[in-house]
């Protein structure tokens, strides 16, 4: 009697075992870890800190996982954060979708895409640097701005070869798009005079400014950013009228699964909305300056002040417009 009922009492424990494991069909089994893929143009240790920072505040299995270059042959990651150029490009390969990011609204037009394939972040200024010596003989109010440097017979310029990068024909075309394109040559044939050499390298123009070979330089503030501690003999001045801006945005490939979608969009959305980023941007010196300085609940910047390369874009109008300025200004008789 005693067997029948020990033996009728493990059976039920084992029934109740088996519900309790969730075999029924309302039940929810515990939540997997979500692997999310994101491919950044960015620089390796700061998009890791990036990506380590929410993971570490995620508490829904998701974690995002950081690559630094897309393999040909292999399927395309989640997402995308990089500079303009790059998602344009992207957009035209039809390897982006659009999305629907919860602070679009706030986000100024220019800094999106309109049919929501990317959305801007942060941005890195092109700025002049300012020998300390110089702007005393001259006064520091002599040099705020871009109109300051064509009257300025005094003036020694360092800058680079605007042909060199990605970066440099970003700003001749940010320029030509904000200027026009014949009076942005015409500018830059102005200042031409004043240039020295053209530099190969970023740090050569803040090398040449910082020890007294040049007065002022045109850089990124991303190249400088570093370097500006107490010591050191030279300044930044954000040019009053406004300046060209290498914008970083971030994107949903097409291959991101519908699934993944949700938590694709939490990632992107933290990215501009999370007090962390900032953070993590300025213990890395990363110079870059935020869409929303003040956070999400405060005023973005005037979208004015920032241009952008929206009309050379395709390596054809480019490629015409690098050519233009080496044969009208850097090689002009």
């Amino acid at each position: 009697m005693l067997r029948i009922f020990l033996l009728a009492l493990l059976t039920m424990l084992s029934l109740l075992a088996t519900a309790g494991c969730g075999s029924g069909a309302d039940s929810k089994p515990p939540a997997a870890t979500r692997t999310l893929r994101l491919y950044s143009e960015l620089d390796s240790k700061f998009t890791q800190d990036l990506v380590e920072s929410f993971n570490k505040i995620n508490k829904d299995g998701l974690v995002v996982q950081f690559l630094g270059e897309l393999k040909p042959g292999e399927p395309l990651p989640d997402m995308v954060l990089a500079e303009q150029r790059t998602l344009y490009g992207l957009k035209q390969q039809h390897k982006l979708k659009g999305t629907q990011l919860d602070l679009a609204a706030k986000l100024p037009a220019k800094l999106q895409d309109k049919e929501g394939y990317w959305y801007g972040i942060f941005y890195d200024p092109a700025v002049l640097l300012v020998n300390q010596y110089f702007a005393r003989t001259i006064g520091q109010s002599s040099l705020k701005g871009w109109t300051d440097l064509e009257n300025n017979e005094q003036l020694r310029v360092a800058m680079e070869n605007l042909s060199d990068s990605i970066s440099t024909q970003n700003f001749l075309g940010a320029l030509a798009d904000h200027m026009g394109e014949t009076t942005s040559l015409n500018y830059l044939w102005n200042i031409n005079r004043f240039v020295g050499q053209y530099a190969k390298f970023p740090f050569t123009s803040i090398r040449m400014t910082a020890v007294g070979d040049a007065d002022v330089a045109i850089t990124r503030q991303s190249y400088v950013f570093k370097y500006l501690e107490n010591k050191f003999p030279a300044y930044v001045v954000h040019p009053k009228e406004g300046t060209p801006v290498n914008l970083y945005c971030v994107g949903m490939f097409k291959d991101c699964q519908q699934e993944q979608e949700k938590a694709a969009l939490k990632f992107m959305n933290w990215l501009l909305s999370s007090e962390k980023v900032q953070a993590v941007a300025q213990t890395n010196n990363t110079g870059y300056l935020f869409i929303f300085p003040r956070g999400v609940e405060g005023e973005p910047v005037d979208e004015h002040k920032l241009w952008l390369n929206t009309s050379y874009l395709d390596a054809t109008k480019q490629e015409a417009l690098t050519n233009k300025w080496l044969e009208r200004v850097r090689f002009s008789k």
